[in-house]
């Protein structure tokens, strides 16, 4: 019998590149999966053909284990112009994610479906300091979970370990990313700079679209258990999806997170409605013949994404937002992805544009958590003024 992850997430087999074969992380996470059938591959172009005849279903169940090339950090692709983003920065250690939401972006994002572990984490450490370099002075905030779950496969690498150690002590706010509950195997922190972040929806919701990822109920366990060890704590309420009686499903969701969670624990909230390439319909609607998120009208925005009206947007987040705000005065909200009218419209104001987005979460985190002793937050270091 073949290992099994966690949820019921199954590898058959591994990949390996040779070049890797000896490097200590490539050859834990082969002894903590030993049983399973290793290929050794000596050209990378072998691989990548072979990856061509996988399904996104198969290429979730192969795993390649190799080197990334490039730089790992690298600024969130976000979006364009009139949406506004937060100046986010991702670090790719892994590619693909094993649970399968019917309406995950990466079914259509990523052309290679394998499951990718990338063993060369040592360069990280000096790209953060050449990052921090050339932006000084400012916060930076940097995720895990853009291209993959944050925390899937963490229990068999434990690599977030290596990530926390790197940005002790630095003005940095690490973000991990997950659906799963998986925070049980992390390390304690004393200095309260990485950020346990969990999406959360409706329970109805996860059970008929978020195949593979644990329950409401779990996920909110875990972020107590986060916090208890010494995380902030991130809610990603995105995307939101307007199902049927939803103002009463997310007013229950919010009230049973904004009672159960402290909010001095929490850094920040995201709200983002479902969007999604053009291209993203047909497939996740082979995939899952029953899912029926993409059955509303939705309309093609300047970005190329496909959202709903605004009109429908506002109401969901103005909805969403009362609720929250009734509980927790302070907590950071802020939009993914979303136009300035609508800002303007659910709170009142608006960011002028990415960079002073980026500075007003510079400047929350430093009034709600001294502790952190972030530097001052300065306009003119983000370009405003």
């Amino acid at each position: 019998r073949r290992p099994s992850l966690k949820d019921g997430i199954e590898i058959e087999r591994i990949f390996l590149d040779v070049e890797v074969r000896a490097h200590p992380r490539a050859q834990a996470v082969l002894e903590k999966l030993s049983g399973i059938p290793v290929v050794e591959i000596s050209d990378r172009q072998t691989v990548m053909d072979k990856a061509k005849s996988f399904t996104i279903s198969q290429g979730k169940r192969n795993l390649w284990i190799t080197q990334f090339l490039g730089s790992f950090l690298k600024p969130c692709p976000g979006t364009g112009v009139p949406y506004l983003c937060c100046n986010y920065w991702i670090l790719n250690l892994q590619m693909n994610c094993p649970l399968d939401c019917s309406y995950c972006i990466l079914q259509s994002y990523i052309n290679f479906p394998m499951l990718t572990l990338f063993v060369n984490l040592e360069k990280i450490p000096d790209e953060i300091e050449a990052l921090q370099k050339c932006r000084p002075n400012r916060l930076l905030r940097i995720g895990t979970g853009e291209l993959t779950d944050s925390l899937v496969l963490d229990p068999l690498t434990h690599w977030n370990d290596h990530l926390i150690r790197a940005v002790s002590g630095r003005p940095i706010l690490l973000e991990l990313k997950t659906k799963t509950s998986n925070t049980a195997h992390l390390p304690g922190l004393e200095r309260r700079n990485v950020v346990i972040s969990c999406s959360m929806n409706p329970s109805d919701i996860i059970q008929a679209e978020e195949h593979k990822a644990a329950s409401f109920d779990d996920r909110l366990k875990a972020l107590q258990t986060a916090a208890q060890k010494g995380y902030r704590i991130g809610i990603h309420l995105d995307p939101m999806i307007e199902v049927q009686d939803w103002q009463a499903k997310y007013e229950e969701m919010t009230q049973r997170i904004t009672e159960t969670l402290d909010e001095e624990d929490v850094a920040w909230i995201s709200l983002g409605a479902l969007r999604f390439p053009r291209e993203l319909k047909q497939i996740a609607e082979e995939r899952f013949p029953r899912n029926r998120v993409f059955l509303d009208e939705f309309v093609p925005c300047p970005d190329g994404k496909m959202r709903y009206f605004r009109p429908i947007r506002t109401e969901i987040y103005q909805k969403i937002y009362a609720g929250i705000r009734t509980r927790w005065k302070e907590a950071f909200i802020y939009f993914c992805m979303e136009h300035p009218s609508i800002w303007k419209r659910v709170m009142g104001y608006a960011p002028d544009n990415n960079d002073c987005l980026d500075f007003l979460f510079h400047q929350n985190m430093v009034q709600r958590f001294p502790a952190l002793d972030l530097p001052e937050p300065l306009p003119k270091n983000y370009g405003i003024g």
